[in-house]
């Protein structure tokens, strides 16, 4: 990991500042990703302290919890497994599609869904797409949800059902990123979670800030008074 001085430069002006906490800048962070997956309607956006967060925050916000099942491929990062365990949901382990296609194959999803299926979790890895194309609709026609592990290919994208391209993260019910230091793009720690969904930003608004509607900034800017 090489960090640029325009890195150790943004670290100093956030130290200068004296306000080390969720602020302005991780709202300047979060419109810019979001616009960075799509400029002309980006998505809800939320920065949180890891991927790990943003998976289980996702599951939550679709309600998932013990009794439920989540799809997760056999070759992730344990988070993405780990997460769903959080909620008391069981966890169900599909194949990759190949030795050269080291995404979740939809076949072997196809064929683990049961009446219990809540949410599947495609992991695109390595910076290649998962068939989204495929699952998405095959998901949709059965009420199941896709929340997407993009922690490898933050700003990469796929085709989707009109012929376009849509940014990974866009495409599902939600998507989760990681900025962990061997990643992509880093900021030490921390991840996000998106969504399109107006009803599910609403939950993740209220899941990362333990259900209060002002925050420490609020007060600060004398937007708020009280405490929430």
């Amino acid at each position: 990991l090489r960090l640029h001085p325009d890195d150790h430069r943004a670290v100093a002006d956030v130290l200068a500042s004296n306000w080390l906490t969720m602020g302005p800048r991780t709202q300047a962070f979060e419109a810019a990703f979001a616009a960075g997956l799509d400029a002309q309607a980006p998505p809800f956006a939320f920065a949180v302290s890891n991927c790990t967060v943003a998976l289980h925050m996702a599951y939550v916000a679709l309600g998932v919890g013990p009794g439920d099942e989540v799809i997760v491929p056999s070759l992730t990062f344990v988070a993405t497994a780990n997460a769903a365990l959080y909620t008391g949901a069981t966890v169900v382990l599909a194949d990759v599609t190949s030795p050269d296609d080291l995404t979740l194959s939809v076949d072997d999803v196809l064929a683990k869904i049961t009446p219990r299926t809540r949410a599947v979790a495609p992991v695109h890895y390595a910076g290649q797409p998962c068939d989204m194309r495929r699952l998405v609709p095959e998901c949709k026609r059965r009420g199941i949800a896709v929340v997407e592990d993009v922690a490898h290919a933050p700003l990469a994208d796929a085709l989707v059902d009109d012929g376009h391209p849509r940014a990974l993260g866009t495409i599902g019910d939600l998507g989760c990123f990681s900025f962990f230091s061997n990643k992509n793009m880093t900021t030490g720690e921390g991840g996000m979670v998106t969504t399109r969904d107006p009803a599910l930003a609403d939950k993740l608004r209220l899941l990362r800030s333990h259900g209060m509607t002002t925050l420490t900034l609020d007060r600060h800017r004398g937007h708020a008074y009280s405490y929430d």
